[in-house]
């Protein structure tokens, strides 16, 4: 079977579910094969070292930066004033 980094449903309830990936493991179907327990889904230190760094500052891309300013930009000339 092909190894996918997309979290499976058990991991729904877990605060390290990214939606597209696990925080913490590369791949978290292997956590819960053979009708194992993933040991982050109640690990309370792993959950605070998660909220640190989502609190993290983030860098903005270029694209990102880009589109914000196409956002903000002042456009002239495009409706006459009435």
């Amino acid at each position: 079977m092909k190894q996918s980094a997309k979290p499976v449903r058990h991991c729904h309830a877990c605060l390290l579910n990214l939606g597209d990936r696990c925080w913490i493991y590369r791949y978290p179907r292997g956590q819960w094969r053979h009708h194992r327990h993933c040991l982050a889904i109640d690990d309370t230190d792993l959950h605070a070292r998660f909220r640190t760094w989502q609190k993290q500052p983030t860098v903005k891309t270029r694209r990102e930066l880009r589109q914000e300013f196409f956002r903000t930009k002042r456009k002239d000339g495009v409706q006459a004033e009435k």
